[in-house]
């Protein structure tokens, strides 16, 4: 049987009003918890053949982060 998990992107900075939704960073815990999350992911043995995900700046660098 096949498993489909849905992850949100991590915490993301909102310390500059003028950066677009679209082009938004984590911010500093977002890009320590993402990795975290990678492992804690692996150690349950969740690991995806495929992972899809948005083009927008936090959810990339997210997926980048946890995989």
């Amino acid at each position: 049987m096949k498993t489909i998990y849905l992850l949100r992107h991590a915490k993301s900075d909102w310390a500059d009003p003028s950066i677009h939704d679209f082009d938004r960073p984590l911010n500093k815990r977002g890009l320590s918890n993402a990795p975290a999350m990678g492992k804690l992911l692996k150690a349950k043995g969740m690991i995806p053949a495929l992972v899809i995900t948005s083009t927008a700046m936090r959810a990339k660098t997210t997926a980048e982060l946890v995989t």
